[in-house]
């Protein structure tokens, strides 16, 4: 047997091999409800025939305008979790392990009224420019990235994943170039990291599995 098929046991995690599906988006959810579609069904179901591992279902929106697109899967309504719970069902049938990954797309949701940042400071040239968030908004989105977390563990992932790479809200609180606040969640690193921080820590107290923070440190 080849290492790459090799099982495999990361913490509490129990993989049958090292073959992982990284979340990779895919803009399928055409009513623009943030549901679980037949194409996911297909999507990953053929991954898991075909022996992944892991499974890392794309990034799913904790709020409706963090998502990078309208098409974005989401879990910030109880509305969604049973069609979720389903996918994730079939795909442990087909005995894969199973992840989520939760995002807020912050100044990149391409599709918000109002994109919101750290601070007003647009991605681009012809980009929205952002809301900053005050501290009430701040944690408001704290409060749904747990309770999109909450949805998930009902669903039965194994894995939940945090992203905070790419330039979305997570990653710019992190760069100094997006975040210039010069309160608690501003300025030093420390600081910097405080938003991703307390998530992670108040993410722990709802779900037991495995979870893991998607950074790039490019």
């Amino acid at each position: 047997m080849s290492l790459l098929l090799s099982p495999i046991t990361i913490g509490n995690l129990n993989l049958k091999n090292r073959v992982v599906m990284a979340p990779m988006c895919m803009y399928e959810v055409k009513k623009e409800d943030g549901i679980v579609t037949p194409f996911h069904f297909a999507h990953y179901g053929a991954r898991a025939i075909a022996n992944v591992g892991l499974i890392i279902i794309e990034a799913t929106a904790v709020q409706p305008d963090g998502r990078i697109t309208k098409h974005d899967l989401g879990l910030w309504d109880d509305s969604q979790t049973e069609k979720f719970s389903q996918l994730v069902d079939s795909l442990h049938y087909l005995n894969s392990k199973v992840g989520v990954q939760l995002a807020h797309a912050g100044r990149k949701a391409s599709d918000a009224l109002q994109p919101v940042a750290p601070s007003a400071i647009p991605f681009n040239s012809s980009s929205k420019t952002p809301k900053a968030l005050s501290k009430p908004e701040i944690t408001q989105i704290k409060e749904d990235f747990i309770a999109a977390a909450r949805r998930a563990r009902q669903a039965g992932v194994d894995v939940i994943e945090i992203h905070a790479a790419h330039g979305y809200l997570i990653s710019e609180f992190l760069s100094p170039l997006s975040n210039q606040r010069t309160d608690e969640y501003g300025g030093s690193l420390v600081n910097r990291y405080r938003l991703l921080h307390e998530i992670t820590l108040e993410m722990r107290t709802v779900f037991s599995g495995s979870l893991w923070v998607r950074m790039s440190l490019s």
